[in-house]
């Protein structure tokens, strides 16, 4: 999870910059996409061990 914020929080900012708002707001945070597991309403499935 907190590689997924890090994502968010990092494409937020770069987005504010290159737009020259120099903002991050919950708009352009709702509008980047980041991995499924982070957008979907249901849990993680739990890993399955090897082997």
């Amino acid at each position: 999870m907190f590689g997924s914020l890090s994502h968010l929080i990092r494409a937020a900012a770069i987005s504010a910059i290159l737009d020259g708002s120099e903002r991050i707001t919950k708009t352009a945070l709702r509008d980047i996409r980041i991995d499924h597991n982070s957008e979907s309403d249901s849990p993680p499935e739990p890993r399955k061990a090897a082997g």
